[in-house]
């Protein structure tokens, strides 16, 4: 029994890290093949005729992402090669905001019905949780790489979740691992063996990370909303005071 627990862990792990390990494969297989494809100067060559807007491109591009169904990881990784580690991130960020707010002006639009009907009974608890507890959900969303980060952003704001909350919960939790993503980008383009060891070493750990403190933050989440049902109900319920002798009808021994 314990060796049949250990193996559905170990085959849910390589679950969660495959996407992460295809990715970087898939990247790093390319500039072996064709390095010209990857090198940060012949794209930068190829991004001239844009000039200044080059940036604004990306970041719209990125801010679109939600509707190609791309994953946000690989407009990193390119932002990356095509930026540099920092001014990646940077435009990333601004890129994942904008992508948040694309999700959440859809999903509240059209997603409130069929969200009432998926949940049921349990639409009004949810719909408390996602307008209380926005940013935690926000940061749940992306600060855990293995849950799919659109499918959460979307259900909390057809569940009502306010825009700002969600969104600055949502580009905090992004911090980390687009930070590390970018670097290996960059790093990748510039043909730096090394560092590139060291991105990918940085993102299984922040993977691992992230996979730890979103079960935690679900938890208290979950917790949370248990308790404050239980909190309206003994708010409701009438305090029973103990009978006085004194306020006893006559002729009524205690």
């Amino acid at each position: 029994m314990h060796g049949h627990t250990k193996g559905g862990k170990l085959k849910l792990g390589l679950k969660l890290v495959a996407p992460l390990c295809i990715s970087v494969g898939l990247l790093v297989g390319l500039r072996i093949v064709g390095p010209q494809y990857l090198d940060q100067q012949h794209l930068s060559g190829v991004l001239r005729p844009l000039g200044h807007w080059a940036p604004l491109v990306f970041v719209l591009l990125l801010g679109a992402r939600p509707v190609t169904l791309l994953p946000g990881q690989l407009f990193a990784a390119v932002g990356g090669i095509l930026f540099g580690t920092l001014m990646g991130t940077v435009y990333a960020l601004v890129g994942s905001l904008l992508a948040t707010a694309l999700i959440h002006l859809l999903s509240s639009r059209f997603g409130r019905g069929p969200m009432k009907r998926l949940a049921g009974h349990r639409h009004d608890g949810i719909q408390r949780a996602a307008r209380k507890h926005g940013f935690q959900v926000g940061f749940l969303a992306c600060i855990n790489s293995v849950i799919p980060a659109d499918v959460m952003l979307a259900a909390a704001s057809a569940a009502g979740a306010r825009f700002w909350p969600l969104a600055l919960g949502a580009v905090v939790g992004s911090v980390p691992g687009t930070l590390l993503t970018t670097f290996f980008g960059s790093s990748l383009s510039q043909g730096k063996t090394w560092t590139t060891v060291a991105s990918v070493a940085g993102l299984l750990v922040s993977l691992t990370l992230g996979i730890i403190l979103g079960r935690r933050l679900a938890g208290e989440l979950t917790t949370k909303g248990e308790a404050e049902p239980s909190a309206r109900e003994a708010a409701r319920t009438p305090a029973r005071h103990p009978v006085m002798r004194s306020e006893l009808p006559r002729g009524v021994s205690a």
